[in-house]
Order: structure tokens, then sequence, then C-alpha cells
């Protein structure tokens, strides 16, 4: 199983965060992944991809365009139920763009 680490961002880095990383955990299981997540809010998303390795970011809270080079996504699909599948492939398309 190759193993995969998320950053999940929201307004609060608590409520909505915290259900898009529980709901990549299963995406990204059911796709053979490993997966470890983190969560934060905007203004701490620079400290964690200083401190921390993420193969993407999931968010649904707006987080400007300095992500240090980690693919970031908006997660609004996976809260809505709309787009989910787009999301899904836009990540797969990264994972195995950096070789997982």
């Amino acid at each position: 199983m190759a193993e995969i680490s998320i950053l999940s961002v929201c307004g609060s880095g608590v409520v909505t965060s915290h259900m898009v990383a529980n709901k990549l955990v299963e995406m990204f299981e059911d796709e053979g992944y490993d997966v470890t997540t983190d969560e934060c809010n905007p203004s701490e998303l620079d400290g964690y991809l200083t401190r921390g390795s993420y193969d993407f970011i999931a968010y649904s809270s707006p987080i400007g365009d300095d992500t240090h080079g980690v693919p970031a996504f908006s997660a609004m699909g996976l809260i809505t139920g709309l787009g989910e599948d787009e999301f899904k492939e836009e990540a797969l398309e990264a994972l195995h763009a950096a070789g997982k």
C-alpha cells in the first residue's frame, strides 16, 4: 500500500476540514492507499507546509496561491456531493504524477 499524506483546510480548521479528511481517508483507502491527514485553517497553512510533507491539499476556504508546490484542489464537491468524482480524478492524477 502506498502511503499518502493529505492536508485538509477549512475556515476554522476544525469541523469542515475534519469531515473532508474523513471522507478522503475512506475515498483513498478504497483506492489502495494508506492515508494520513492533517487539518488546519488558511492562516496555519504556511506553517503546516513548512513543517510537513503533503501529497495534496484539499481546501474548502480560499488558501491563496502559495502552496509550496503542493497540488491543491477545492473540496467543495466532497461537501456538497456534486463533483466528488472530478475531485478524485484530479487528486489521483496528481498522485500518479508523483509516482504514487
